[in-house]
């Protein structure tokens, strides 16, 4: 039987698949709400993709949900304080939908110093454990300061591995064995960048994750 990296990367769409989307699709729709209600200043936002970075050993998909927000053109150093409250939306919209995926960890990226979500000159990323997102969700007495004391304290020189405080991006569709599922489509890894940045916009609109 094939594995389900080949299955997302064939012709037919699996069950998996579906049920990405439509969990991707709760989130996006989720975040835009709460950064409309917050009245935030942002230029766009979206709950853009998941990554399946892996498979456990019933078959079952290890993902990396990724939120990402446009900061705006004119924005060369960003407010961090502002960074961290959307990060607290973010991961309140993103938590419930995934809660019962194998989740390995959380990107909220952020791109600034130009236009829209995948065409800025810089991108950075907050990578949150599951663990830190369950416990913000959930905990009432775990605020946004606590998330953000935590993050920093925990981060370490590794931007590959969770938690990242403010890191570089990480292109998914540049890494091996991976695949990224964007509205409806499950981009194979080896796509270029350029590509799977056109795909990951059409998903921010097509899923709901236009302008908030």
């Amino acid at each position: 039987m094939p594995s389900l990296l080949e299955r997302l990367l064939g012709t037919d769409t699996p069950d998996e698949q579906v049920d990405l989307e439509a969990r991707q699709n709760d989130a996006d729709e989720a975040l835009r709400d709460a950064v409309k209600r917050g009245n935030y200043t942002v230029e766009d936002c979206g709950v853009t993709g998941v990554a399946v970075v892996n498979e456990g050993p019933n078959g079952e998909p290890v993902i990396v949900p990724i939120a990402r927000f446009s900061l705006g053109e004119d924005v060369e150093n960003p407010n961090m304080d502002l960074v961290w409250e959307l990060v607290g939306e973010a991961v309140k919209a993103v938590q419930a939908p995934f809660d019962d995926v194998f989740v390995r960890h959380y990107d909220v990226q952020f791109t600034f110093d130009g236009d829209e979500l995948f065409e800025a000159e810089e991108c950075r990323r907050v990578a949150l454990t599951d663990q830190l997102v369950d416990r913000y969700a959930t905990d009432a007495g775990f605020g946004i300061a606590d998330l953000r004391d935590a993050v920093e304290t925990m981060d370490d020189i590794d931007d590959e591995i969770a938690p990242v405080a403010w890191g570089e991006c990480k292109d998914y569709s540049q890494t091996d064995n991976a695949a990224l599922v964007v509205a409806g489509t499950a981009a194979a890894a080896s796509a270029s960048a350029s590509a799977a940045s056109c795909a990951g916009a059409g998903a921010a609109g097509g899923a709901g994750g236009g302008a908030c």
